[in-house]
């Protein structure tokens, strides 16, 4: 803390005719009081040592050690030419998958193999290592019985040529199915070693779970698409393109809907109901949001208090649009509306009777989302976009409040979104965010009451406040400046309500992949994204302090 020699009291008001004192502080340290003293701060830096520059050490001191390694796991390595296992049969084969670099022959080999039939093996030929299969050497994958152990009625694949997936490459597997009286089904044996086949019937394709772990988290995280990752695995394969592995990227995409769509019902809980999956309800599957009123869940009873308000926050996207690619009966979503996107059929039909409505021009500014709402062009496209209700404070999607877009931000696709993803809640305080909400708002009321039955949620019942995201609202008129403006707002806190912009920064990187898509697919594909950032969101939470949460 710096002072003048002489503290001048800080006089309580200025007043005219009165001087007032002015404390100069200084800019750098070279104009430092006289009675200040850096030299508790050290003068001398830190000496730079070879932990501060790993990378340059490593270069100058390890390079060479390291590719001379990498040159002598291409020979033997110094190995013993007999077999350790056996010691009777020369030593020619070496897994890169298993650890360390002994050698065994080929009858040990296999042996070790039984229960790590996607290994990768080679073979020394003399003058370097040669690929070799596991099937080539003999190896025979059994289901039904223990590793080991033969079934006496054994049921082969067409071709003896079974196709795995694995994370280290494609694989062609002689495989035998249990053929005993009391065998399960075919694809039951397949998963019951971890297996998921890619068809019900006769499956002569599998993929390994551990492989489906890896793309499933890999998508998730960085928008990898499907084609990118079965491409790495061909590699892994044979990276030089004499030998391409078996075409099987239409049935890795079709096992990979069927990952998601299995993890989400899992997840959820819907494998313990009686009744089975098709009892699921609509929006069943979607992680809620735990810091937001659910009235029966977190708090009893529904009071009329701002700090019980649900906030909501609808937008739109058009990046995440769908070329005209197959259709719904040709590619039906799997999830049925199970989770953030609404059930499509009433949805669609909602659409059909209200195709001829006329949505009025902007009174405001000139909103595009408004006045240009039917005249986005849709060419080539299906869906032009996706709508969304989301948690204006913690981020998180909305159960049943997604729906896709046909034109542009027309109000009939955001009516239903909002419809469905209030059916969800009995919140009776809302604060309601949007980007045109000074338009949107008029005549809402009306429009809620025709709505599908099973939707109507009674909006006049509820304390509703509209208001504008804080980035969006100075492009509006003066009197929705201080109408729909947070700031002016009470019991809002700090929210800014532009927290669907945050959520789209993640997921357009998907849009490149997911625009090629047929309905069905786009629809359960989003609803992973939706539902992982959901997950995120939720063990986020923790690590917040208190305040930030409420």
């Amino acid at each position: 803390i710096f002072t003048t020699p002489n503290p001048v009291p800080k006089p309580t008001a200025v007043q005219p005719g009165v001087a007032c004192h002015r404390l100069e502080i200084p800019e750098c340290t070279d104009r430092l009081p006289s009675g200040v003293d850096l030299g508790i701060l050290g003068t001398e830096p830190r000496q730079t040592t070879e932990s501060d520059l790993p990378l340059l050490t490593w270069s100058k001191l390890d390079r060479e050690d390291y590719l001379s390694e990498l040159l002598r796991l291409e020979g033997r390595c110094g190995v013993s030419g007999i077999c350790p296992d056996c010691k009777l049969r020369p030593a020619r084969f070496r897994c890169d998958d298993c650890l360390g670099v002994d050698m065994y022959c080929q009858e040990c080999v296999v042996t070790r193999h039984g229960d790590h039939p996607l290994h990768r093996v080679r073979e020394w030929n003399g003058r370097y290592f040669a690929s070799k299969t596991l099937k080539e050497l003999g190896l025979i994958v059994q289901l039904g019985h223990p590793i080991g152990e033969r079934c006496c009625r054994p049921r082969s694949v067409l071709k003896d040529e079974f196709v795995v997936m694995h994370r280290n490459g494609i694989h062609i597997v002689s495989l035998t199915f249990c053929g005993c009286e009391t065998a399960d089904s075919y694809t039951r044996q397949l998963l019951r070693i971890r297996w998921l086949p890619a068809t019900s019937d006769k499956p002569r394709t599998a993929a390994m779970f551990r492989v489906l772990e890896d793309f499933h988290l890999l998508s998730l995280e960085s928008k990898l698409s499907c084609y990118e990752f079965y491409s790495a695995l061909s590699r892994r394969s044979d990276n030089t393109g004499l030998n391409p592995p078996k075409a099987r990227y239409e049935q890795f995409l079709r096992m990979v809907r069927q990952w998601r769509h299995l993890k989400m019902l899992k997840r959820s809980g819907r494998g313990h109901d009686p009744a089975g999956v098709l009892n699921t309800k609509e929006g069943e599957c979607a992680v809620l949001c735990p810091a937001c009123p659910q009235p029966g869940k977190n708090m009893t009873g529904s009071p009329e208090r701002d700090v019980d308000a649900l906030f909501v926050a609808l937008d739109a996207n058009f990046r995440l649009r769908r070329r005209a690619v197959s259709n719904n009966e040709n590619d039906p979503s799997l999830s049925q509306g199970w989770a953030y996107f609404v059930e499509d059929t009433m949805f669609k039909r909602y659409l059909s009777d209200h195709r001829h409505d006329i949505q009025e021009k902007s009174t405001c500014s000139n909103h595009n989302a408004v006045n240009m709402a039917d005249a986005k062009s849709k060419k080539g496209c299906d869906a032009t976009g996706v709508g969304m209700v989301v948690c204006a404070r913690h981020g998180m999607r909305l159960p049943n409040g997604i729906v896709d877009l046909q034109y542009g931000e027309r109000y009939v696709n955001m009516d239903y979104a909002f419809a469905s993803a209030l059916h969800h809640s009995d919140a009776t305080v809302l604060k309601v965010s949007y980007d045109i909400a000074c338009q949107w708002h008029k005549k809402l009321y009306q429009r809620m009451d025709q709505m599908p039955p099973s939707l109507q949620s009674n909006l006049r019942d509820r304390a509703v406040t509209f208001l504008v995201p804080k980035f969006h609202l100075p492009a509006h008129i003066a009197s929705c400046q201080w109408s729909f403006s947070f700031n002016w707002t009470k019991g809002v806190g700090r929210t800014d309500g532009e927290e669907p912009e945050r959520g789209w920064a993640n997921l357009n990187p998907a849009a490149s992949s997911t625009k090629t898509m047929g309905p069905g697919h786009h629809r359960d594909t989003l609803d992973d994204y939706f539902g992982d950032w959901n997950w995120k969101k939720l063990i986020g939470l923790g690590s917040l302090p208190f305040p930030l949460i409420h």
